[in-house]
């Protein structure tokens, strides 16, 4: 996706940068809507549909957004810097969740750790003297393509990373054998044992 950056205004005294207000553009996926009703704009696609709230972000109502539809839609941000830093990131990242979605694999790993899912919950066996069962979330989509990978999709990359941090959180690794709950890709520090 495209950005572009024009500095609108600079003010400097003494030879401090007092304001500077930015405007930043990002085009808008062809494969999603946007709309933008009060202080909540809505991004529809091809996955499901998202919104987010813009007073959070402008506590002070500084931030200006306009919606350009007329070639290509544009969303224009005006503001300062700081804000537009996270915000512009934060929309960039819900048109790709409303089009691609985002997915995070977790790996069980040790002798005897599985999982199942089961009647909308994910059941654990991680070395407990018992099995923990968790619900699957409504807006989350579990699959289980081998006993210890867990597959966990969503629109929403802040939600998926959550869940997953939740029930890595069940069994975390420990650095002596790596016996845990981790993520696909996540390396584990390892420590020496104690020597005779």
């Amino acid at each position: 996706m495209a950005e572009k950056f024009y500095v609108l205004a600079l003010s400097i005294k003494n030879g401090f940068l007092l304001i500077m207000n930015i405007v930043k553009q990002i085009q808008v996926h062809p494969l999603v809507q946007v709309n933008l009703k009060n202080n909540l704009l809505f991004f529809q696609g091809s996955l499901g549909s998202l919104q987010i709230n813009l007073a959070l972000f402008d506590p002070k109502s500084q931030l200006s957004l306009q919606l350009v539809e007329k070639p290509n839609p544009i969303l224009s941000l005006y503001g300062t810097k700081k804000q537009l830093t996270s915000l512009c990131s934060l929309l960039e990242m819900y048109m790709e969740g409303v089009t691609q979605g985002y997915m995070m694999q977790l790996e069980a790993v040790g002798v005897g750790y599985k999982m199942s899912v089961e009647n909308g919950f994910i059941h654990f066996r991680v070395g407990l003297s018992h099995s923990i069962s968790v619900r699957i979330p409504s807006d989350i989509k579990v699959f289980l393509p081998k006993p210890v990978i867990l597959v966990i999709f969503g629109i929403d990359k802040q939600r998926v990373s959550q869940i997953v941090a939740q029930l890595r959180a069940i069994k975390t690794p420990e650095p002596y054998k790596g016996k845990g709950l981790r993520h696909k890709s996540e390396h584990i520090f390892r420590k020496e044992g104690k020597k005779k």
